[in-house]
């Protein structure tokens, strides 16, 4: 029942997030209001930053509680910044971080094996440590698999349960000559990406990532098709990041990617409402915003493979060239 009398909350868990001290109740407690002298609180309502504030919370107890469970003493808190109130979820997980955020790998290895990834949502993120290669953050960027993932020779690179990094690793050449024959197959991009890259992953997660069939595009030396590819690290394809919106011509990237129909565009990148032509949640950061590789081969020569500008719109650059590394994977 209701309690018409300050009460204490010495075992209020405090954390920090974004500059912002938040306070989460206790679960015998529901939220009736905050206040300041007379001024009522709404929940979660950011206050005025003050160099010092003190405020009281008028509480209610839940019903199934005994009188005698029912702390009655009084306890003001001094908070020195701005606060939003809050209380943890149902699982003890703790606003604003994310579950995918507090999980262990274990337990998000586990719940992706069972089909148990509603827990998580597309976008979230987790840091990971690659030893020489630094901090870096993975991004849910797909959960679904529609019916065409089961279309033959369509690429499961954007299919089920799939992480990328949200930032750039590093940067490399796709090859150390301006070719494009073979594909990504052939490239020394793959090789890197399934080695270096790979092996600087944690071991934990590492062991959970499964074979992908990749199925990526040509470029124009005589007799390529297609290529198909089983890799544990791959990078994005064009479609993967943009829907082409500018109709098949001979400038779109729809019509240079020749596997651009092989695969669908990412869960992350389709909530973005990333295309063509609205392209800047494309943009990643190595240091500052940079240019990042994809997978695919430009068909009109023998020379490119296509990559993200800094900027987030499509682009093609020579193979040599020295660009962002920036893939992805799946576990289950």
């Amino acid at each position: 029942g209701s309690l018409d009398a300050m009460v204490s909350i010495t075992d209020t868990k405090f954390y920090e997030s974004n500059g912002v001290t938040q306070i989460s109740l206790p679960d015998y407690l529901q939220y009736e209001f905050l206040y300041s002298g007379n001024v009522a609180i709404e929940q979660n309502q950011l206050l005025p930053a003050n160099s010092s504030k003190t405020l009281k919370m008028k509480l209610k107890f839940k019903d199934n509680l005994e009188e005698s469970q029912l702390p009655t003493t009084d306890k003001t808190i001094v908070i020195k910044q701005s606060i939003t109130y809050v209380q943890a979820d149902e699982n003890g997980y703790d606003p604003p971080n994310t579950r995918f955020e507090q999980d262990s790998w274990s337990n998000i290895i586990s719940n992706s094996i069972s089909g148990n990834t509603d827990i998580y949502n597309v976008g979230d993120t987790k840091t990971i440590d690659m030893g020489t290669l630094g901090t870096h953050t993975l991004r849910i960027a797909n959960k679904s698999t529609p019916a065409e993932c089961s279309t033959t020779g369509f690429s499961q690179t954007a299919c089920g349960f799939v992480l990328e990094f949200a930032d750039i690793i590093t940067t490399h050449n796709t090859n150390s000559t301006a070719t494009n024959v073979g594909g990504w197959p052939a490239s020394e991009m793959r090789t890197y990406v399934n080695s270096d890259i790979y092996n600087a992953i944690p071991e934990v997660l590492r062991n959970a990532i499964i074979d992908t069939t990749v199925v990526s595009g040509h470029g124009s030396t005589t007799g390529e098709t297609n290529f198909t590819s089983t890799d544990k690290l791959y990078l994005l394809s064009t479609h993967e990041v943009w829907e082409d919106v500018d109709g098949n011509t001979s400038s779109g990237i729809d019509y240079r990617d020749t596997a651009y129909a092989n695969t669908r565009q990412l869960d992350y990148y389709l909530a973005q409402g990333v295309t063509t032509s609205n392209y800047s949640g494309a943009m990643k950061q190595y240091e500052s915003n940079y240019y990042w590789w994809l997978r695919s081969a430009n068909s009109i020569n023998a020379n490119d493979f296509y990559n993200v500008h800094n900027r987030g719109y499509w682009d093609a650059n020579v193979a040599d060239s020295t660009r962002g590394v920036s893939p992805a994977f799946r576990i289950g």
